[in-house]
């Protein structure tokens, strides 16, 4: 299951865990099945997370790299004019 979701595209995660919820959902499961299918989701959720804080630093980290480069091109020009 962790290699599973490891592998899978964050869109594919999130296809998989709104099929556990739509199973979830949809009654019927015996306890075992609906007990399995939700530890399922819940793994999906915490791979997506994880995914998610990783992708919200890198953008956290691009931003910054930016603004510093601006920092530094207003710097060059600013000393360029006096």
């Amino acid at each position: 299951m962790q290699n599973e979701s490891e592998e899978a595209s964050f869109e594919q995660l999130m296809v998989n865990l709104e099929e556990c919820v739509s199973r979830l959902e949809s009654g019927g499961l015996s306890l075992n099945l609906a007990t399995e299918v939700y530890e399922k989701g819940m793994a999906l959720a915490a791979e997506a997370g994880r995914r998610l804080s990783e992708t919200e630093l890198r953008v956290t980290n691009i931003k910054a790299k930016y603004q510093e480069m601006m920092e530094r091109s207003e710097e060059v020009i600013k000393d360029e004019h006096e």
